[in-house]
């Protein structure tokens, strides 16, 4: 059976099994909401919540979590090359659309251990949406993608990044990142600065750094590059989509990533700066 048949089966079949934690309020979307979802909005939420992690396309790269192509029919912790957690691989159900409802409403409520952690619950004012568009884009929908889907906007890269993503750019030049690093040797702690001058100070007085923008498959990532780091390694290079940071959040730890073999670097955002930073 083709993948795109699967979606109004697993719609049909699945919804009693749910958890109870979906409410009456949150109620799973029916076929006809999701054809008629607003590609767009779900193309945003995507990328704001989701493109840090995960790639859509056919033959996508593994991020920190697995490309999604042919998500929906898959049993859950098989995506291929990817070294999903043991919760994940026991959790002993294949994907369809009311268990990734559930999974984006609260990962580790459907999958106690996960490994996936997000800062907030996708809202069920967007779940419709982000589920419709990750369907039309994993070749899992039974209906057209929108005329209207390629008309997206165009960014005028030319102009400076305050001016091309101004949420994005004060967020990150007027607060405080925290970062915790493990390493072989133990752990590290410091806060870093990124400075509208392409600068990256620290609470560290060794650390020092720059950052820039790159343009990578149609997405704009920010990268950055520490130096001085107490311990080893003293050097790390780290890159993120725009895109998941476009909705501003606080909190100690925000992501999770592996900047080179043995290391896990922990960061967050908190709000404001010593004065001495602004």
């Amino acid at each position: 059976m083709h993948r795109s048949l699967l979606v109004p089966l697993l719609l049909s079949g699945v919804v009693g099994s749910l958890h109870s934690s979906v409410s009456l309020a949150e109620a799973m979307p029916t076929r006809d909401q999701l054809v008629a979802a607003d590609y767009q909005k779900g193309r945003t939420a995507f990328l704001q919540r989701c493109s840090a992690c995960h790639t859509l396309a056919d033959g996508g790269s593994n991020l920190l979590g697995p490309n999604l192509w042919g998500l929906i029919g898959r049993k859950a912790g098989t995506s291929p090359g990817f070294a999903a957690s043991p919760a994940l691989s026991s959790a002993g159900f294949s994907w369809d659309v009311p268990r990734v409802w559930e999974f984006v409403a609260g990962p580790e409520k459907l999958i106690p251990g996960t490994r996936m952690l997000i800062p907030e619950p996708v809202p069920a004012a967007d779940r419709t949406a982000l589920i419709s568009f990750m369907l039309l884009e994993t070749g899992a929908a039974d209906w057209p993608r929108p005329a209207a889907a390629s008309a997206t906007a165009t960014i005028d890269r030319s102009k400076p990044l305050a001016e091309r993503y101004p949420s994005f750019f004060n967020h990150l030049m007027t607060n405080t990142t925290r970062n915790r690093m493990e390493t072989p040797a133990g752990e590290v702690r410091f806060d870093t600065y990124f400075n509208a001058d392409g600068s990256v100070s620290s609470s560290e007085k060794s650390i020092r750094g720059f950052w820039n923008t790159v343009e990578r498959k149609g997405m704009e990532f920010f990268c950055y590059a520490l130096d001085g780091i107490p311990g080893k390694p003293s050097q790390l290079v780290e890159c993120f989509p725009i895109a998941a940071m476009a909705i501003p959040r606080f909190a100690e730890q925000l992501w999770t990533s592996k900047p080179t073999e043995g290391v896990t670097l922990h960061g967050g955002i908190m709000a404001g700066r010593p004065q001495e930073r602004l």
